[in-house]
């Protein structure tokens, strides 16, 4: 019984530290945020001596953060919504295939998660360029869509799985229709998977930077990685202010997880154990 406890706590011990190790880079970006440039060139790792908010709103207007924060927030939100969409809509019906052709859809589908995306970067490119889709919020959410999608199938088929199929016969039964019974019956059971791969999207597009460099050529459609990148890259960087941007661009993030953490643990637990 001690041993059990010691090791439980050795366990703790472990884990905390870990979790230090983790959180210490956000830690510093917070912390150096509210510094002037002088006090982050001379001493990274120190406290600041006082809350400096200047750098917030300096940062807003050279960087152009309002802009380029609004141009990530729609970009991410349709991705979230189309790349849900479609991932149900094809699990539920690949489910419901009857015979080889279930699960030749299904491989088609997961082998698009086994080709890296720089392998097929420029044949997209192409793509994109042909359909006039360049240079356009909604069709870097479309592509996004379209890479998402094959993740997505397979985490909702495995949630699909164990809807039992006698809750679909019994509302046949009671005369709903196919549609009913899929978005009022089946797709609410679904929240936890729902949930974990909306905050994954979201994750994977507001931190994505290859992409809309690709897709997005104009000034004024420029994401916040886009425009973090581009204030860098300048010859004489304000690290206080690049640092002061960086905070502003992770607070979605957080909020989202806090808000999610619960649905994303049981999500991914679940679906594990599918």
């Amino acid at each position: 019984m001690k041993e059990e406890k010691k090791g439980s706590r050795w366990k703790g011990l472990i884990m905390l530290v870990l979790g230090f190790i983790f959180m210490l880079p956000v830690l510093l970006i917070v912390m150096n945020s509210f510094k002037t440039g002088k006090e982050i060139l001379t001493n990274f790792v120190s406290f600041p001596t006082s809350l400096y908010l200047d750098n917030f709103t300096r940062a807003m207007k050279t960087m152009r953060y309002a802009s380029s924060f609004m141009n990530s927030a729609i970009i991410t939100i349709l991705t979230v919504i189309i790349s849900l969409t479609v991932s149900f809509l094809a699990a539920y019906g690949i489910l419901h295939l009857k015979g080889k052709l279930s699960s030749g859809f299904y491989i088609f589908f997961i082998l698009g998660q086994v080709i890296p995306f720089h392998a097929v970067m420029i044949a997209i490119t192409i793509m994109a360029k042909t359909l006039h889709l360049n240079n356009s919020l909604l069709g870097l959410a479309l592509m996004y869509g379209g890479l998402n999608c094959g993740f997505g199938i397979m985490t909702y088929m495995g949630f699909l799985k164990s809807v039992p199929k006698e809750l679909e016969e019994a509302a046949m039964i009671d005369g709903c229709g196919a549609y009913r019974i899929m978005m009022q019956i089946v797709f609410p059971l679904l929240k936890p998977a729902t949930v974990t791969l909306g905050v994954l999207y979201f994750l994977w597009c507001w931190n994505d930077f290859v992409f809309p460099n690709i897709m997005l050529g104009k000034e004024e459609l420029r994401t916040i990685t886009m425009n973090l990148y581009v204030f860098r890259s300048s010859t004489n960087t304000e690290w206080d202010l690049f640092i002061a941007g960086l905070t502003v661009s992770l607070i979605p993030i957080v909020i989202i997880y806090i808000l999610a953490q619960k649905h994303i643990t049981s999500g991914l637990t679940t679906g594990a154990v599918k």
